[in-house]
């Protein structure tokens, strides 16, 4: 079965997740990944223009909350992203020679619901505690937008001009090339979900801020129930990138994030419409009509093979050209 067509409402809330190949724990934080990450990041939202609401960085994933303008925006920013990644985290620093992350990133749409928005922020925000990794959000060592978000300061990292270095050292012939020179500043900018975009900004901060305070309240009382104690950042500083896991749980992922069952059911419904659509101009593209309207938004794909004619065939058979 084909993968389903891409298609995502303009300036619409989406929750992205990216996982690593095998989950292998590529993205173990530290200082330097860190930076390459945040780099990263913020080139791409400033080449794309991507409206980022959250970032957390686990080790074996990514959550992304993103308002992109449609399918195009967002198939671009994630291809950026991606493979910057890997070449910079993946194959730069940790000598990883095969694929990084593990096939095509998820989307989850998320409805205009005030309630559905923040539990969604909520439970991206929640990790490291809900884990039992950290105590606490701000203690998680990675890559995590909460306590940015709530003091009001951008996420900070590191771009390396590679385009600059090749012609350093290909180029114009140079051996000693300082990469450091050639590095600059990018911001990650992180914006207020849609539902709080009318507030003050000191005002959705500190929503945000009171968020973290009732994951980490919750994470405490659920640990004293269980009698559990967190790994600790430094234990999770030490992780080994490349170790697989011997078993990996797989969740099966929400079509939409929607709290009230009849927003749920008139975003399945415009999903259905749209799916049926495509897969109409689809059938008529591979029947041979050209002319196909496929519906706004979406991709349509690639033409058809166009086979020989029967004479074409039959004088090849014959040995003539």
């Amino acid at each position: 079965m084909g993968r389903e067509p891409r298609y995502i409402p303009p300036n619409s809330l989406q929750h992205v997740t990216d996982v690593t190949f095998q989950n292998r724990r590529l993205l173990s934080p530290s200082g330097e990944v860190n930076q390459l990450f945040l780099g990263i990041l913020g080139r791409a939202q400033r080449k794309y223009e991507m409206i980022i609401c959250a970032v957390v960085v686990m080790s074996t994933h990514v959550h992304y909350l993103l308002r992109p303008k449609d399918a195009a925006h967002m198939a671009a920013f994630m291809c950026f992203l991606k493979t910057n990644i890997a070449k910079e985290i993946g194959g730069r620093l940790r000598g990883w020679q095969g694929s990084f992350f593990d096939g095509r990133y998820h989307l989850t749409p998320v409805s205009n619901e005030v309630a559905d928005q923040v539990g969604v922020l909520r439970y991206i925000l929640a990790h490291g505690p809900k884990e039992f990794l950290v105590d606490s959000v701000t203690e998680w060592p990675g890559v995590h937008s909460a306590l940015p978000t709530a003091e009001g300061r951008d996420m900070v990292g590191r771009w390396f001009n590679r385009t600059a270095e090749f012609n350093s050292r290909v180029l114009r012939g140079e051996t000693e090339v300082d990469v450091e020179e050639l590095a600059s500043e990018e911001r990650v900018v992180i914006s207020p979900l849609p539902c709080w975009e009318h507030l003050p900004e000191m005002q959705w901060r500190r929503a945000v801020a009171d968020l973290v305070e009732e994951i980490d309240r919750e994470a405490a009382v659920k640990r004293a129930e269980l009698g559990k104690t967190s790994l600790g950042a430094a234990k999770i500083l030490t992780e080994d990138p490349e170790r697989r896991p011997e078993r990996v749980e797989k969740s099966q992922k929400p079509r939409f994030h929607a709290r009230d069952p009849e927003v749920f059911r008139a975003m399945i419904e415009i999903w259905k419409e749209v799916l049926r659509s495509f897969r109409e101009a689809s059938e008529n593209l591979r029947s041979g009509i050209r002319n196909v309207a496929f519906p706004e938004g979406t991709f349509p794909p690639a033409l058809p093979f166009v086979p020989f004619s029967f004479e074409i065939v039959s004088a090849a058979s014959r040995g003539r050209p």
